[in-house]
């Protein structure tokens, strides 16, 4: 009898995490892309804050060289749902897409905004840093 194949985590990817990634040449937030079995997503409302943050033209192509590997949700507008925790306004679109999205976790570095949450559950997606993976996901 064989092993079936594991899940696939969904991991929702905030515009500091990409911009971080980008960045510099060899960032260490890369090493999320090279996590098995995971499945990275954003939203095109993420991908516009992260052009309008990197100001070199080589961190714009190694952005889309990262995207190549990035299922990125289309919204013509900033996605909301109801019933929401109290979130700063310019967040509420990133948790409402990964929820969208089915994620299982929101990977952020915005320990102002979302810090609070980091470690916990909110909407039912485990909010975590960058650097809590591959971790978290081998339940470390």
């Amino acid at each position: 009898m064989s092993t079936p194949p594991a899940r696939r985590a969904r991991l929702f990817l905030d515009a500091n995490v990409l911009v971080s990634a980008a960045w510099k040449d060899a960032s260490r937030v890369t090493r999320l892309w090279q996590i098995p079995r995971v499945e990275l997503i954003t939203s095109n409302l993420v991908v516009i804050e992260c052009e309008r943050n990197l100001p070199l033209p080589e961190q714009a192509e190694r952005l889309a060289i990262l995207l190549r590997r990035v299922r990125v949700l289309e919204f013509d507008q900033a996605p909301s749902l109801a019933n929401l925790p109290p979130l700063h306004e310019k967040d509420k679109h990133v948790l409402a897409a990964a929820v969208l999205a089915r994620a299982q976790y929101l990977v952020t570095g915005d320990f102002k905004h979302f810090g609070t949450w980091f470690g916990k559950s909110i909407a039912g997606i485990r909010v975590e840093s960058p650097g809590a993976f591959p971790g978290v996901l081998d339940g470390t």
